[in-house]
């Protein structure tokens, strides 16, 4: 399996290993302006390739994260998740779009969905975004 973002269309894809077409869901990448802790400007997971993995978290990080986890390596991590502090239910399927502070963002439904498809995979996947 692999998995593409395509940053102009908000989408990302998922393919099996005959570069197959699974599915695909909206994701976002808008973000915060600003800086973070270290004083660097804020920005979205940049372009390149990643191996995520993933996880079903039930909210188990809170409201800002959702009910799903997928860890890029990225050094800043800036990884993918759903939630979202103003939301009226971060924990909703469906929860509405909020800016994080540099991540990818799905709705907690179709992330979820992705990441068991990550996970049944055996949680080493790669992730191209562009």
């Amino acid at each position: 399996m692999k998995i593409e973002f395509d940053r102009s269309k908000q989408v990302i894809f998922a393919y099996d290993n005959d570069n197959s077409f699974i599915n695909s869901w909206e994701c976002r990448d808008d973000f915060v302006e600003g800086f973070n802790n270290d004083g660097v400007p804020r920005e979205s997971l940049p372009n390149g390739s990643y191996n995520v993995s993933a996880e079903i978290t039930n909210g188990k990080y809170g409201i800002s994260y959702g009910t799903f986890y997928i860890t890029t390596g990225d050094p800043r991590g800036r990884d993918i998740h759903g939630g979202g502090a103003g939301c009226d239910d971060p924990f909703a399927p469906y929860q509405g779009w909020i800016p994080t502070y540099g991540c990818l963002r799905m709705q907690n439904a179709d992330g979820e969905k992705l990441s068991k498809l990550i996970i049944e995979d055996g949680n080493n996947v790669p992730l191209w975004v562009h």
